[in-house]
């Protein structure tokens, strides 16, 4: 009877030595991008064993919506609250990976002419100090000749402006917002840059768009 009863008790002991608490976190349902606002759609609760839950998990997918990721999270993360941020993504950055930033400082007359704002197409326009500048100056995509081509004025549509820089170096949203910015810069081509650096020594630069 004794051997019986010494035999269930390292049964019960045994069984209870493998039993794993778990625990239900929040993580990525697919891959979200740096500064990416995350969505409610973007996530989903796991159950997983208390041993892997790190101390600043997620636990509710209401916590995390609204944030923003600090660094890319992909998918089945478990999210951490030290890599969300309320904060605006402010950073200056292309579209395509392809594709690099060009700096340009505009007259005053042209920083307040319009409402200008972080992604808005604008049209570039460069007027040749001189007729032959205008016939010298780099071939780029996207850059046309404009009537009478005898003027040499050329332009180059739809650029997108990636960022608006103040006189201090900081970001500005918009024109709008009380600051005028000093830089506007663009998303360009490797071509369209070497263009846009002629232009700035050998003519005028006009920025033109719908507010």
């Amino acid at each position: 009877m004794i051997v019986l009863l010494v035999a269930i008790e390292m049964k019960i002991i045994s069984n209870a030595s493998g039993y794993e608490t778990r625990e239900k976190v929040v993580v990525a349902a697919r891959d979200i991008g740096e500064g990416t606002v995350i969505a409610a759609e973007m996530l989903e609760v796991r159950e997983i064993s208390s041993s892997a839950v790190h101390r600043d998990a997620v636990r509710r997918i209401e916590d995390a919506v609204g944030m923003r990721a600090a660094d890319p999270i992909y998918n089945g993360e478990m999210l951490l609250r030290g890599r969300l941020t309320q904060e605006e993504d402010d950073k200056v950055k292309v579209l395509n990976r392809s594709n690099r930033l060009f700096c340009l400082a505009p007259g005053w007359d042209q920083a307040n002419a319009w409402q200008l704002e972080k992604d808005q197409h604008v049209d570039i326009i460069f007027v040749p100090n001189h007729l032959d500048q205008g016939k010298a100056c780099p071939e780029a995509s996207g850059v046309i000749s404009v009537n009478p081509p005898q003027a040499g004025i050329k332009m180059m549509k739809n650029i997108r402006i990636a960022g608006l820089v103040d006189e201090d170096g900081k970001t500005v949203n918009d024109s709008g917002a009380g600051t005028t910015p000093k830089y506007v810069i663009f998303e360009v081509t490797q071509d369209q840059a070497v263009f846009l650096a002629y232009a700035k020594s050998n003519g005028r630069i006009e920025i033109s768009a719908v507010p």
